[in-house]
């Protein structure tokens, strides 16, 4: 097994990648966490890649297969979608995968990655599988607040900070159509 040392009571391993000796895997009995940086799991988008991953996951053996259950948290510096400041989000999801010496019609795997373990692979290396949770956790819309006000469409201003100038009443003649037809809906 890789350098370990205990922390808290708490199995870290101390990995450059988030790999498990394949041997090792029915002898697990305790959890095993992780803790990486972005950049260490090839995540080079997010805002600082310094960032620490922190992954928990507990092993369950089932036969020759595994099923890994386990958590992934981390905060990620990203951009307001309406006024572009850039703030510190928490984030977690889930990361369950099925790890199996071969691909079988009857293993339910809707919400679950499935990794087919080759016979001579010696490790299982979960760097890429961390990864896609972090991914797939990001939200589809990042506000700095709820109401937020966003940037003036003219000058630019940040108007949760000032107000500025600019005419607003102005519409933009390509939408006159649609103006029109939410007036006649509105009338009806």
């Amino acid at each position: 097994m890789p350098d370990a040392c205990c922390s808290s009571e708490r199995l870290f391993l101390n990995s450059m990648l988030m790999k498990i000796p394949r041997g090792n895997l029915h002898e697990i009995e305790e959890p095993l966490f992780f803790r990486e940086t972005l950049f260490d799991i090839g995540i080079h988008n997010l805002g600082d890649g310094h960032t620490p991953v922190e992954t928990e996951i507990v092993v369950h053996s089932r036969g020759e297969d595994f099923f890994l259950d386990g958590q992934v948290r981390t905060t990620l510096t990203l951009a307001c979608d309406r006024c572009l400041v850039e703030g510190i989000y928490p984030l977690e999801g889930k990361l369950r995968v099925w790890l199996v010496s071969m691909v079988r019609p009857d293993l339910e795997t809707d919400e679950d990655h499935v990794m087919v373990l080759a016979a001579q692979q010696l490790e299982v290396d979960l760097t890429e599988v961390v990864a896609e949770s972090v991914y797939l956790e990001l939200p589809q819309k990042t506000l700095c607040r709820e109401d937020c006000k966003g940037l003036c469409p003219s000058c630019g201003t940040n108007l949760n900070q000032e107000q500025c100038g600019c005419e607003t009443g102005e519409i933009d003649e390509r939408w006159s159509a649609l103006l029109q037809i939410k007036q006649k809906l509105e009338n009806e």
